[in-house]
């Protein structure tokens, strides 16, 4: 029997959810559609999508505007590629320094940034802002807290549950705290809106343009 690759088993993964518990791929479908009018109602012509995985955010857009993947897994970049012949990859992380500057009209991520502790991610964020056009936007989907509060609630409530095994799926990660975030983008001197959507999936937008 055929054993499926990393690759595969994500994109039956999001789309079936048959081992979503936490309803961490509710909407995922939905979700990508509305980003994706995002970048066109930004008139973007190049956009970089970090961690794209198999490319289902941009791979259709690609058939008329200019997008680069960066995907830190072979088999994901290899699946995409066949999937999107017009999109281009490359092999990289958030971690990396731009290789390229001011060169983007939109940087996105979806689904990857709950890999990054707070520090990588501060990182990432001045990374992501170096690729950037002097009118470019960040767009970034994933899981998150509305503040300690908030984690501190759901984990009560999953461990009064007796789930401490899907707390744990949460806790092996580093799901952002948006007012933290909120204060050290401002802090930066950058424009950030954000919007809850589902279960713990937010979609936070940064304006490189100066407040």
């Amino acid at each position: 029997m055929k054993v499926e690759n990393k690759a595969i088993k994500f994109d039956k993964m999001v789309r079936e959810r048959e081992d979503d518990e936490l309803g961490l791929f509710e909407k995922y479908d939905e979700i990508l559609s509305g980003i994706r009018r995002k970048i066109i109602n930004h008139n973007a012509i190049k956009v970089l999508d970090i961690g794209c995985g198999t490319g289902n955010l941009c791979g259709d857009l690609s058939e008329e505007i200019y997008i680069l993947g960066i995907d830190q897994s072979l088999e994901m970049i290899s699946l995409a590629k066949k999937k999107y012949e017009s999109m281009d990859f490359k092999l990289g992380s958030f971690l990396d320094k731009p290789f390229v500057e001011h060169d983007f009209d939109i940087v996105v991520t979806t689904y990857s940034f709950h890999s990054l502790n707070d520090e990588e991610k501060k990182e990432a964020i001045n990374n992501m802002l170096g690729f950037l056009k002097d009118n470019g936007k960040i767009i970034i989907v994933d899981f998150m807290f509305k503040n300690d509060l908030e984690k501190e609630e759901r984990k009560k409530e999953l461990l009064d549950k007796k789930r401490k095994d899907l707390w744990e799926v949460i806790d092996y990660k580093y799901y952002t705290n948006v007012e933290e975030f909120k204060k050290y983008i401002q802090d930066l001197g950058y424009k950030f809106k954000c919007e809850h959507k589902v279960n713990f999936t937010w979609i936070v937008e940064i304006e490189k343009e100066l407040v």
